[in-house]
């Protein structure tokens, strides 16, 4: 039965790691890692709890580097199993065969799969400040559009809107002409009616060029407003802003003060906007716990004033808070970072996190298969007692008159009862750690420093 809640207990666990992996990763990490190494540490054996939850914990760590936004705490967070797994092995539960065997495990269930995952993050993220960028360069082609719409219907306002309307008056004059036929009068009147007639179309046409440069832009009195939060508001700008760059400011304070309310409610939050367009917000620090943000709104921000010719950054302040800035041009420039260049180098930071992943995956493995097969070879080798020293080792004999290695093959292995009151060493029995006598040992008791109890243990594998 207690197998029973003991499964019940790993699979609760996981379940609960799993359901907060998105939101706190490196908990829940903690939470499977710890899981896994318990379960081992219980029967220092690969049993078929141990294989089962293998895959879990992979998966677990797959999702723990894919969603944290800091990799820093996940990366501690398997530090401290890696270090725990080996003190807990080499003080309490086999030894150093024990340690290493966490060690293994951690890297190839917990290392591996978070690389994978962190990798599988950068790549979204690149992904995502793509598609931002199309979407900016495609604002730009609207704002360009539209610029031009409002320069064609000036042009056409100032040059044939008033070449037109004089030529109405004009008309109009020679309507009233009194030396005119009543048919070259009616042929005025007619002629008046048209020119006015294309003056009223003009006006139309004028409207639809500008209706998007006639859209209301929201002020910054008027996004404050309506955030909803306690703001102290600083607007030393008195003039006129271009329509583009009021769009920016307008994007910049309404993501800065939603960040605010995800990020630090009830912070005290300063708006400041001077008269060359230098824009900023800081908060205070959160009084209640912040939730965690994928990052990609200050992304964007950054992609949409650096679009307008501006340059922006966001950082944590001094005191605990955050603060937001950008500083705006007069009137929007064009980007100066083609986008042949951005490609290179967004490839470019895809290569590096690909190359970062493969060099994680690669150093564990290798140290599996170079690390497991050298100790084995290092830990028989150095620490054999032949048949015929155990022989020669009889009961009663002191410590240092018998011919022992210089290090023991494990201490207190598992499973194997010793003499009460007495230390035991254990030694190996051959030099080959690979063939099917590997576990066999040699068990020396020692009592007050002489030999009271010595055993060949046959511990055939498999």
């Amino acid at each position: 039965m207690s197998a029973v809640w003991e499964v019940l207990l790993y699979l609760v666990l996981f379940v609960v790691a799993f359901a907060f992996v998105r939101r706190r990763p490196a908990v829940a990490l903690g939470t499977g890692l710890a899981a896994w190494i318990v379960c081992y540490l219980v029967t220092v054996e690969f049993d078929v709890r141990v294989v089962a939850l293998a895959p879990a914990l992979a998966l677990l760590s797959f999702l723990a580097g894919r969603h944290a936004a800091d990799p820093r705490p996940t990366a501690i967070a398997l530090t401290v199993a890696e270090i725990a797994g080996v003190v807990v092995s080499l003080t309490e539960r086999g030894g150093s065969d024990t340690a290493l065997a966490v060690t293994s495990g951690v890297g190839v269930l917990g290392v591996v799969p978070w690389a994978f995952g962190r990798f599988r993050r950068r790549f979204a993220e690149l992904r995502e400040v793509g598609w931002e960028h199309a979407a900016l360069l495609e604002r730009s082609v609207d704002n360009a559009r539209g610029a031009e719409r409002a320069r064609l219907a000036g042009e056409m306002h100032d040059l044939v809107g008033h070449e037109l309307a004089r030529a109405a008056l004009l008309v109009g004059a020679l309507e009233l002409e009194p030396t005119l036929t009543a048919q070259q009068r009616e042929a005025a009147k007619t002629a008046r009616a048209s020119v006015t007639a294309a003056a009223e179309r003009l006006a139309d046409v004028m409207q639809v060029l500008r209706a998007d440069e006639d859209e209301p832009v929201a002020t910054i009195e008027e996004v404050v407003a309506r955030s909803g939060l306690d703001v102290d508001l600083v607007n030393n700008r008195g003039t006129a802003i271009d329509g583009i760059i009021a769009r920016t400011v307008h994007r910049v304070t309404a993501e800065a003060l939603t960040n605010v309310i995800k990020h630090a409610p009830g912070a005290k939050v300063t708006v400041t906007l001077t008269a060359n367009l230098e824009l900023r917000i800081t908060n205070g620090p959160a009084p209640r716990a912040q939730a965690v943000g994928s990052g990609k709104g200050l992304v964007g921000l950054a992609e949409r004033v650096a679009l307008v010719g501006g340059w922006f950054e966001a950082a944590p302040s001094d005191d605990g808070g955050f603060e937001v800035r950008a500083k705006l041009p007069e009137r929007p420039r064009a980007r100066t970072t083609p986008t042949h260049v951005r490609r290179e180098r967004t490839e470019e930071e895809l290569r590096k996190s690909a190359r970062r992943t493969v060099l994680i995956t690669s150093v564990v493995c290798a140290g599996i298969a170079i690390g497991v097969p050298g100790y084995m070879v290092f830990d028989a080798v150095t620490s054999v007692l032949t048949p015929q020293q155990f022989e020669r080792a009889e009961i009663g004999q002191h410590e240092e008159a018998l011919d022992l290695p210089l290090r023991t093959r494990v201490d207190n292995p598992l499973g194997v009862t010793a003499p009460p009151g007495t230390e035991c060493r254990y030694y190996s029995t051959h030099a080959n750690p690979f063939d099917g006598d590997r576990h066999d040992l040699h068990q020396l008791c020692f009592r007050d420093d002489r030999l009271v109890s010595k055993q060949w243990l046959a511990r055939r594998s498999g």
